[in-house]
């Protein structure tokens, strides 16, 4: 996704009157943008997390997020083991 798709998704959710319905004491919302755009978006009562989260920690790994990075950004949420990266990258349950 560009920055525009991740802000053309955040403004129809500004815009959707329908989020008012679910209980917000038992259902949290999150967007998971590309690494690109994670400082850039920010949305009222939208959490905001990051795709992929490194099993190692701080260390020369290209392209990899360490909790610690993601923790600096201020986010709480991340995707572990979602389809993609297994079928990918051959990741399982023991990653």
């Amino acid at each position: 996704a560009t920055q525009k798709d991740v802000r053309a998704l955040l403004s129809a959710w500004a815009q959707d009157e329908s989020k008012s319905s679910w209980d917000t004491d038992k259902v949290d919302v999150v967007i998971f943008p590309p690494a690109l755009w994670l400082t850039d978006v920010k949305s009222e009562g939208m959490a905001i997390g990051a795709q992929n989260v490194s099993k190692t920690g701080s260390g020369a790994f290209t392209g990899e997020w360490t909790a610690e990075a993601i923790v600096d950004l201020g986010l709480s949420w991340t995707l572990v083991g979602h389809s993609e990266r297994r079928s990918k990258y051959g990741e399982t349950d023991e990653d």
